[in-house]
């Protein structure tokens, strides 16, 4: 397979698949490196008082599951996940707002929300080893906090897993930021699949799974979701998982989708564990603002293994050189699949 620049679906980016530099995949694979951290995890059981109060809990019951929250003066021990402010906020939850614009110095208050998302109370209980019925109540938690933040323009739902993806904490665990305003990635996608919507009458996402569910780059499919491999993959082992049914927001998961999700993101992330020894990760979902019509979005989940540097040519130009091609990924990826 010979060098190539490839776009991007949507956006105006370019990647170059530098075939004849690949490695193999086993040359990605290493051991993984332990997030530093104190003796006591905070996110663990018995250590809640480490936090703040939980404003949403997920405790068994004798019905099955039962939601709650935590009191300023005490904190519930027995949850299964567990939503805290974040200690070290990226933003702070005020309304009030003050912009200046300078000209070129232009500046808004830093106001939002900042989440965690603690997914169990095991240390290491991470998707690709968690149990099914685990990650369902962490797939819940991830709707109740776009419910919960819905105040704001866009709420962002992410995941860091590893010390070199910037989690601070090895406990399984997720962030949601709200911000007051779209970011600038997600805006390029409204306006792209707009631009598709009016000249081809469709959704874009529709054809890309159209495009990708059994091809070369091609992973994994069930009765809700098709995970694959993109064409112009930035990050080597970059793979994205799309809902089959045209759904701009995780709030439109059924009970059948929102197994069928916990199910694939299980394979998906016991895959990448297994053919690369559990690397360095983050992943974000893409899901449409708060405000305003956004039915023609498709929302979906994007995971960037944090396996290769973003070095000079990357950071001065915002072109990508990725050297193991989408195709070969997927192909590991698709060899290297647990048993569900």
């Amino acid at each position: 397979m010979s060098n190539e620049i490839r776009k991007d679906y949507l956006l105006d980016r370019w990647t170059i698949i530098a075939s004849e530099r690949a490695k193999r995949p086993t040359d990605f694979a290493g051991r993984p490196s332990r997030t530093a951290e104190d003796k006591a995890c905070p996110f663990c059981p018995g250590n809640e008082q480490m936090t703040p109060p939980a404003y949403l809990l997920c405790v068994p019951s004798e019905d099955g599951v039962r939601m709650e929250k935590d009191s300023d003066t005490t904190r519930t021990t027995n949850w299964l996940v567990r939503c805290i402010p974040n200690l070290y906020a990226a933003l702070t939850p005020r309304k009030a707002v003050d912009f200046a614009d300078d000209g070129l110095l232009r500046r808004r208050d830093g106001v939002g929300a900042h989440g965690v998302i603690i997914e169990s109370p095991n240390h290491d209980e991470h998707p690709g080893t968690a149990r099914l019925e685990q990650l369902e109540l962490v797939v819940q938690a991830y709707m109740d906090a776009l419910q919960s933040f819905s105040d704001w323009e866009y709420v962002q739902i992410f995941r860091n897993h590893g010390k070199e993806a910037g989690a601070s904490l090895s406990h399984a665990h997720s962030q949601v930021i709200a911000t007051p305003m779209i970011p600038k990635r997600v805006s390029d996608e409204l306006q792209a699949c707009r631009r598709w919507l009016k000249t081809e009458g469709s959704c874009p996402y529709c054809k890309i799974v159209e495009i990708e569910r059994g091809g070369p780059r091609f992973i994994f499919e069930n009765e809700g979701f098709v995970a694959f491999a993109p064409w112009a993959s930035v990050h080597p082992f970059e793979f994205w998982i799309v809902p089959i049914r045209h759904q701009y927001t995780l709030l439109q998961l059924d009970a059948t989708e929102k197994r069928a999700f916990s199910q694939i993101l299980r394979a998906c992330f016991g895959s990448l564990a297994n053919a690369l020894s559990d690397p360095p990760y983050s992943y974000g979902f893409h899901v449409a603002p708060n405000h305003g019509n956004y039915k023609y979005f498709h929302w979906h989940l994007e995971v960037y293994p944090k396996l290769s540097i973003q070095a000079g040519f990357e950071d001065s130009t915002d072109m990508f050189i990725n050297v193991m091609p989408p195709e070969t990924a997927a192909k590991s990826l698709r060899a290297s699949l647990p048993k569900i």
